[in-house]
């Protein structure tokens, strides 16, 4: 499961899931939803679910996440356990112009050097 420590929700890649807005509407935080159907205009409420990244794939946001699906095919709970962490594929989405993107490779880094519950 997702490591859990009070409001903490530690996906593969290393973001707080419980920061995410989809994941919020998910857990019915009415004033998350309405951003989000603000922002996907075409998007119906009854689609917009993610239980975090380790839950069943019916119940998350990105199903086919190439991040998670490479950490279950390496039997990894998180990327920074690869050989190749970073790989060319976390290393562009992390420089992909979004901020909180950018944090993944910084958190994985520090994740591994001092262990989660010392970074949490």
């Amino acid at each position: 499961m997702i490591k859990e420590t009070g409001s903490w929700h530690i996906s593969v890649y290393g973001l707080n899931c419980a920061e995410c807005t989809i994941y919020k509407v998910s857990h019915g935080n009415e004033k998350a939803m309405k951003a989000m159907l603000e922002y996907l205009k075409d998007a119906k409420p009854e689609a917009v679910v993610c239980k975090g990244c380790r839950c069943p794939l019916d119940k998350h946001w990105s199903a086919n996440c190439y991040f998670l699906a490479c950490t279950k095919n390496k039997n990894a709970k998180y990327c920074f356990e690869c050989v190749e962490f970073p790989c060319g594929k976390l290393q562009s989405f992390a420089s992909d112009r979004k901020s909180h993107h950018k944090r993944t490779v910084e958190n994985m880094r520090r994740m591994k050097e001092i262990g989660i519950d010392a970074w949490l």
